[in-house]
């Protein structure tokens, strides 16, 4: 992949956690290409679904979160922080991160927590929200949220994008059904208004470690 803006794809909205459901998570992988086995971190794993169907998949999955205490049956669940994830350097082949990265308080930090504990050669792959207009929310990052910030987030991480996509219609079917079905957390209301006005988007992305030293 080229790490060009490629158009949407069609697929359905499952609505849970994230845009999309354990779908958009299969789209995620396939644009990367990747295929079992191989060690895998998901970034904000709340409840661990990602985490168990990667697992079922044939992956070496763990998840890390903070809004839960890790259930004794539940080993593959660390209760931490993605802005200071508690594995060593180079211990992940792939990190996941679905609609975490703009919600978690820091995104560069975040974004540098990943590359830290990915081997050389290792992916994240994310998928968040965008905004198409100037005075559009800045979330957890340095500045009003475009495609802009992201790629220079990425960039500034030491990430090179091996692809990008537009899922935006995704969002769209999140933010009705999540009314319309009552799955809207009463609080995400003011967020969904702004997010409204200021054009919201949704992406994938496949960001690449490369160089034998993690530069690209």
């Amino acid at each position: 992949m080229s790490g060009q803006w490629a158009g949407p794809e069609s697929g359905q909205c499952m609505i849970g956690s994230h845009p999309g459901g354990l779908s958009l998570t299969r789209r995620l992988f396939a644009l990367a290409g990747m295929t079992p086995p191989g060690r895998v971190l998901d970034l904000g794993a709340g409840k661990g679904e990602a985490v168990r169907h990667l697992r079922e998949q044939g992956y070496q999955a763990k998840g890390v979160d903070l809004l839960y205490r890790k259930p004794a049956e539940q080993e593959s669940l660390v209760f931490g922080d993605m802005r200071a994830i508690p594995f060593p350097d180079g211990s992940m082949d792939l990190c996941l991160a679905e609609c975490s990265i703009s919600g978690c308080g820091d995104g560069p930090a975040a974004l540098g927590e990943a590359f830290r504990v990915l081997r050389q050669g290792g992916s994240l792959l994310l998928s968040d929200v965008f905004f198409h207009r100037g005075k559009a929310p800045s979330l957890s990052m340095p500045g009003p949220l475009g495609m802009d910030c992201w790629r220079s987030a990425f960039r500034e991480a030491g990430f090179e994008v091996r692809g990008l996509v537009d899922e935006t219609p995704l969002w769209r079917e999140f933010y009705l059904e999540s009314l319309w079905n009552g799955n809207a957390d009463p609080a995400c209301f003011d967020f969904f208004r702004e997010a409204a006005r200021a054009g919201c988007g949704y992406f994938l992305a496949w960001l690449w470690k490369g160089g034998d030293d993690g530069t690209v």
